[in-house]
């Protein structure tokens, strides 16, 4: 019964106030920007959103999204694979591969998603993960799932990432891939694909970045870490979201890898969630 737990939950509650940890919502009143609108503090600058190149609020975007409401409604009514995919969904999905310069792109409700539902159907104990020590923490669940090997190289040494991937392959391992965020939001790295690139290619390893932090800004024309490194198709699989530098979770990946997920859709199963939100995506993608 909730009365037994309920003086658990509240005990937890009062050590993490004491702590100093408590997490308060503020609540805004008015559209993302440089200068918001609080309930508690009236006008605020913003220093804490994601919304990188201020399109979320864009008049374009804004006019755009409800042009395509208007046309294609909001609720998908079902998961994707029985019929919750709109022409507008695979619309957006190749218009981010084009830009990505990859075979195909996957769209998932959210981008914690995205890396929590990618490595289970490809991957199994034969083959290994490799991982950077400071991955997002939705990159760390995803490979949790998985039944893979797993390795794991300081952060952004590529001495130790060698040998990592030196011993996987002592072992006989099937497949290799090397797993890394593009740039690392909290500790302003940025990865060094070129590098990691080269002993995947020496390794027989593929390569896999999260993007999140990177897409939109990074590189010459806003591509990315694998832009901005010059390796552009040398990535296998691309995570990320445009939540950030612009607002949908996906994962840009082969297209026979593509097929496989979503064959594996109760393993995957966030790229069958209902996603109304692709459609003002997708007018994002066509404004831009």
């Amino acid at each position: 019964m909730y009365a037994t737990l309920q003086p658990d939950l509240e005990q937890q509650l009062q050590e993490i106030k004491d702590a100093g940890l408590y997490k308060k919502e503020r609540i805004i009143t008015s559209p993302q920007g440089a200068e918001i609108e609080t309930t508690e503090a009236g006008e605020v600058l913003n220093f804490c959103a994601n919304n990188y190149l201020g399109l979320s609020s864009h008049p374009e975007v804004v006019k755009a999204a409800k042009e395509a409401i208007d046309t294609h409604g909001y609720g998908m009514s079902s998961v994707r694979f029985i019929c919750g995919t709109q022409d507008i969904h695979k619309q957006l999905e190749q218009k981010l591969a084009e830009f990505l310069g990859t075979e195909d792109t996957i769209l998932y409700a959210a981008a914690f998603d995205a890396n929590g539902g990618v490595f289970e159907p490809l991957f199994s104990e034969q083959d290994a993960i490799i991982s950077d020590s400071l991955n997002h923490a939705s990159i760390i669940d995803g490979v949790r799932l998985c039944k893979a090997q797993r390795y794991r190289y300081a952060h952004n040494d590529m001495e130790d990432l060698e040998k990592q991937l030196q011993d996987a392959q002592a072992k006989g391992t099937r497949h290799r891939i090397i797993v890394t965020d593009g740039s690392f939001s909290m500790d302003g790295t940025i990865a060094q694909l070129d590098k990691i690139c080269d002993l995947a290619d020496k390794y027989q390893a593929l390569v896999m970045i999260d993007e999140c932090h990177s897409m939109g800004f990074l590189g010459k024309t806003g591509r990315g870490t694998h832009e901005y490194r010059d390796v552009l198709g040398r990535v296998d699989i691309i995570t990320g979201t445009l939540g950030k530098a612009s607002a949908a979770p996906w994962v840009a990946l082969p297209r026979v890898a593509r097929k496989l997920l979503i064959c594996c859709a109760s393993v995957a199963a966030p790229i069958c969630s209902p996603t109304p939100w692709h459609q003002p995506l997708w007018a994002l993608a066509c404004v831009c």
